[in-house]
């Protein structure tokens, strides 16, 4: 009995104890009753959108399957439905799965272009609004029904140790790609500018090149499981650098990974890629071609105004090194290093620069979008010039064409 007292009174002198039992007690045994979450919710990891009949939605959803085997694979099955609204449809997935529709664990939205033929910024505003969809979820958009791509996507997560996810995802690093997530449409949305660039990759046959698992798509729906027709048909997904050129949500046109380039020459936020001199002549060199790796590009913009206008002053300083060097029937005896580099070489790589800066520069001015957000930066150093100058143009998107560019790059070795 005094060992008990002895006990109760330790426990009275340490409030954190009390606590800590109250906490247990209150709860722990709800606790201990309720379902595990995964019970409650469907854990979905990637979304698809395509445009149904009568105006319908199509959803499908990429669902991870919590099931015990014993090659410690994951299982996931491709969920399809349809609505009037993206709401609606998600209700359905539900009732079909006999869950919750969880979409916290949602890597990747791919949505048809079709709806960047008219404008998927009401869609993508209810995933990021109505079901707080996280900001990072990447955007792709392709020529294939989005359920077709999931179900290509199924086969790499269910059978590879490459994951779709990372697959598809651009690293924004990379000379010939973009960053396409929710935050950057939105950026791009909001901005004096209103333009996006959405990440574009198709799904090719057997015969074309690309990347893939044995992956076959199954046109089947849930709702209606017993009539389902199945049409086989295995596909890859190819990841060539495309980008959807949005205004305004709405699909401008389609850019291939050379222009992406020309245009991240011009941003530059990247930090790795190649750049190639096709017939290169010098003292070591005959009628050679030379590759330099980027490892750097580091850019400065100084606005003027001269009689009234814009002029842009581009200063980038590039950092390479010679990487490879091919040379038509004849072998390259010397060891060439590039603290060598001859001036030859290093005047071949700031025209080509300057080439693809130019050719960035026309292909924002064609399309009256400017990606790399240099209204903002004039209006910034020059906020009243600026205003005069855009009271003068009777077409204000098309104020890039009226900007005078003026390009220096500098090439520096490794």
């Amino acid at each position: 009995m005094e060992k008990v007292k002895k006990y109760l009174k330790h426990i009275f002198k340490t409030p954190m104890l009390i606590v800590f039992i109250f906490i247990v007690i209150f709860y722990g045994g709800p606790s201990l009753g309720k379902d595990a979450e995964i019970d409650e919710y469907a854990v979905i990891t990637a979304i698809g959108l395509d445009k149904g009949e009568e105006n319908n939605i199509d959803l499908s959803l990429l669902t991870f399957v919590p099931i015990v085997t014993q090659n410690f694979a994951e299982q996931y099955e491709v969920v399809k439905s349809s609505g009037k609204t993206l709401a609606e449809a998600i209700d359905f997935a539900g009732m079909h799965l006999g869950r919750l529709i969880g979409l916290s664990h949602v890597k990747m939205v791919v949505i048809n272009e079709d709806f960047f033929n008219e404008d998927a910024s009401s869609e993508l505003d209810y995933l990021t609004r109505n079901t707080n969809l996280a900001l990072s979820t990447t955007i792709i958009s392709t020529d294939a029904k989005a359920f077709d791509f999931l179900n290509t996507v199924k086969k790499f997560n269910t059978s590879s140790s490459i994951k779709a996810d990372n697959l598809v995802e651009f690293n924004e690093d990379y000379i010939y790609s973009i960053e396409s997530t929710f935050e950057t449409f939105y950026k791009g949305l909001y901005s004096p500018t209103h333009t996006e660039l959405i990440s574009f990759i198709s799904l090719a046959n057997e015969d074309e090149e690309g990347i893939a698992i044995e992956a076959s798509t199954q046109d089947s729906s849930t709702t209606s499981s017993s009539n389902s027709q199945e049409q086989t048909q295995n596909n890859k997904i190819l990841n060539d650098g495309q980008a959807i050129l949005c205004k305004d949500g709405k699909a401008l046109t389609k850019l291939s990974k050379e222009q992406i380039k020309n245009i991240n020459l011009l941003k530059g936020n990247y930090s790795t890629g190649a750049i190639i001199i096709d017939n290169f002549y010098d003292d070591i060199f005959q009628n050679a071609r030379l590759t330099f790796d980027i490892f750097e590009n580091k850019l400065n913009y100084k606005v003027k105004f001269e009689n009234g206008i814009p002029v842009v002053y581009i200063n980038s300083k590039v950092f390479v090194k010679l990487s490879e060097a091919q040379q038509e029937n004849r072998l390259i005896e010397e060891n060439v290093e590039i603290k060598n580099i001859s001036d030859d070489a290093i005047e071949a790589l700031q025209f080509k620069l300057k080439e693809y800066m130019r050719d960035g520069i026309n292909i924002l001015r064609e399309n009256k979008a400017d990606l790399i957000d240099l209204y903002t930066l004039i209006y910034n150093s020059h906020p009243i010039e600026m205003k005069r100058f855009m009271e003068r143009l009777e077409d204000k998107d098309d104020f890039l064409n009226y900007v005078v560019f003026k390009v220096s790059p500098q090439i520096y070795s490794y």
